[in-house]
């Protein structure tokens, strides 16, 4: 397969690295990744002005832009003149679960394939922050787990309507008891912080990193399951999917 690889992270990032390395065994990869860190920036998207784009290896291209940006080129520009069959994006490093898919730019690239009608995957790991830096994530069992598994992953996205995307978390560690499906997505509380400061021409907010909590602890949650140590794997719409109407409503005109 033609399998195009994105994250969030930067292209420099080892999760990235260890990805491309692990699938090419196999397939043909290819990467679009921002040139620098850009997580947490959502569906961010780059309407106005250039994006530009540096080879960093044969086959690898930083791109000045956004992950949904990275996604994008890689998938409609024919950029490598090769079809794409599937986007990777990850191994981001840091879960995405729950509430964090609004915030990943993980996922983000991956919502953005589907929309362009390629199936696609995001992945992340989720260390213990407290006992690991960024240097020491394991990531080589998920990229394993996304190399033996690619076809069934491909399978479950979809790219018709709603469209659908696959997530994939695991804990950082050697080795998973196993893998899980779940539907049950956790939602997390984060109690990040804005402190003002004033200044001669007005405010500056500055942010802080809250403690991030998960609130509907459901064992059958993604967050659950990766503390379990299993890798979990949910579909997730990349479409707005509306709630039902409400009876008999009535609005004032």
């Amino acid at each position: 397969m033609n399998i195009l690889l994105a994250n969030d992270d930067g292209i420099e990032c080892k999760g990235i690295q260890v990805l491309a390395e692990r699938l090419s065994r196999e397939h043909n990869v290819f990467v679009v990744a921002p040139d620098s860190n850009r997580s947490a920036v959502s569906h961010h998207f780059t309407m106005f002005g250039a994006t530009k784009l540096k080879e960093y290896k044969k086959n690898q291209w930083a791109c000045s832009g956004f992950p949904g940006d990275c996604a994008f080129i890689g998938v409609t520009s024919g950029l490598f003149n090769e079809k794409i069959d599937v986007v990777v994006s990850g191994i981001n490093a840091g879960a995405n679960l729950g509430t964090d898919i609004i915030y990943s730019g993980t996922c983000a690239a991956a919502r953005q394939a589907v929309l362009d009608g390629v199936p696609a995957i995001a992945v992340s790991v989720d260390p213990d922050w407290s006992k690991v830096d960024k240097n020491g994530i394991k990531y080589d069992a998920i990229a394993d787990f996304v190399a033996k598994n690619i076809e069934t992953l491909k399978s479950l996205s979809s790219t018709e309507y709603p469209r659908i995307f696959v997530n994939v978390n695991g804990a950082s560690v050697d080795e998973y008891k196993g893998a899980k499906f779940t539907d049950v997505l956790c939602v997390r509380t984060y109690g990040d912080k804005i402190k003002l400061e004033d200044t001669e021409d007005g405010k500056l907010s500055h942010y802080s990193i809250g403690g991030n909590k998960v609130r509907n602890y459901d064992s059958a949650s993604d967050a659950v399951i990766v503390e379990n140590n299993y890798v979990s794997v949910s579909r997730v719409y990349a479409d707005p999917v509306g709630a039902k109407a409400v009876d008999e409503l009535k609005f004032k005109l």
